[in-house]
């Protein structure tokens, strides 16, 4: 078993060798993406006794509320929501304003961050920078030379995050994700204070050499013992679980998996994730050849391309599409977003074709 990173100062003063049992914890969140890891570590949580009214599953909406782009798989939200509901698990939605698309094309300070309230439906804000309030300030005119340039010092990304291990070049995991969860916890009046929580991801090491290294056990950068009497930690759960484990688990509990593992993909990451390989890119141009075409006349307007030395229609080429037609149904929920709880529970479970095709589809 992998004992921990302790070799720098920050790792060391982050290193957590065991966790408080899992009764002292106020609030338990699942960082749950809809993909077979974060659901192994909610069924995981069950399984061990935890009552339901203390989980809550927290998705990150990658898109942002975008009106007229997409970066990730249409039925995701309504197959978060149903499996929330199914689980009797309160989830919680969050996201910044614009999504990725709006991060590639950003002049000015990052969109600010907003989530959902369960029990109300309403929709809250976090706390804006002062860089933030001026940009949307800039925003709403029209620009002069001077206020065009006082805009773009503060912020100019205008490109696609890098195929890369690093979180400030390959910022998508950071911004829409990361940033995000600490965000919410920062601003939710009930998470900000005098509160014990406990965060599970679902990272194994058998992704990747990179997520070979992560440390089981951390305390979590919005941990504030000593300002806010906020006790934060981070829990891998099924960090050392083989894909079996996953697997065994969803099929205990006969939970259908996310539509893709049906349609050929081994991992739920965005639909186009940066790392998706040729076969997955020649499958996006066949379910979604406007979403592929879009991307494209991205590249040209950027003037960057997605990959680090090829255009997408080069990258992809003549690969033959990883598409499985097998489950018609699935291949409908992926293209049109339609799932439902009733669409949860499968009393005949099967293995989806995508699984044990090792770690495709990238860590974003």
């Amino acid at each position: 078993m992998y004992q921990g990173r302790t070799e720098s100062p920050y790792m060391e003063g982050i290193y957590l060798d065991h966790l408080l049992p899992l009764a002292e914890y106020d609030k338990i969140i699942i960082l749950f993406s809809g993909g077979k890891d974060s659901l192994a570590c909610a069924l995981d949580l069950l399984e061990r006794g935890v009552p339901r009214e203390k989980n809550e599953l927290w998705h990150h909406d990658i898109d942002g509320g975008n009106l007229t782009r997409r970066m990730d798989w249409p039925v995701t939200q309504e197959y978060v929501q149903a499996v929330s509901e199914y689980l009797g698990m309160t989830l919680r939605v969050s996201w910044r304003v614009n999504g990725f698309w709006g991060e590639v094309y950003r002049i000015g300070a990052s969109w600010p961050i907003q989530y959902v309230e369960p029990d109300t439906g309403e929709v809250k804000e976090c706390r804006l920078s002062e860089r933030q309030i001026r940009t949307a300030q800039l925003r709403k005119k029209n620009l002069n030379k001077a206020e065009r340039e006082e805009l773009e010092s503060m912020g100019h990304r205008m490109k696609f995050p890098a195929k890369s291990g690093s979180l400030s070049t390959r910022w998508c995991s950071s911004i829409l994700k990361i940033e995000v969860a600490e965000a919410a916890i920062r601003n939710i009046e009930k998470l900000a204070k005098d509160v014990k929580i406990l965060i599970i991801s679902g990272e194994r090491r058998q992704e990747s050499a990179g997520r070979a290294k992560y440390n089981e056990m951390e305390i979590h950068r919005t941990n504030a013992t000593q300002k806010a009497n906020r006790l934060v930690h981070q829990w891998r759960s099924v960090i050392d679980w083989p894909e079996e484990k996953v697997w065994e688990i969803i099929k205990r509990h006969h939970i259908a998996p996310h539509p893709c593992y049906s349609a050929g993909w081994n991992r739920c990451s965005c639909m186009m994730c940066i790392f998706s390989l040729p076969s997955h890119w020649a499958g996006i141009r066949e379910l979604f050849p406007e979403r592929f075409a879009e991307v494209e006349e991205d590249e040209r307007t950027l003037g960057f391309t997605l990959d680090n030395k090829k255009t997408l229609a080069e990258y992809t080429g003549e690969a033959e599409s990883c598409v499985c037609h097998d489950d018609p149904k699935a291949i409908y929920q992926l293209q049109s977003g339609e799932f439902s709880v009733e669409d949860v529970e499968k009393q005949v479970w099967t293995m989806p074709a995508g699984a044990f095709h090792g770690a495709k589809g990238g860590p974003c």
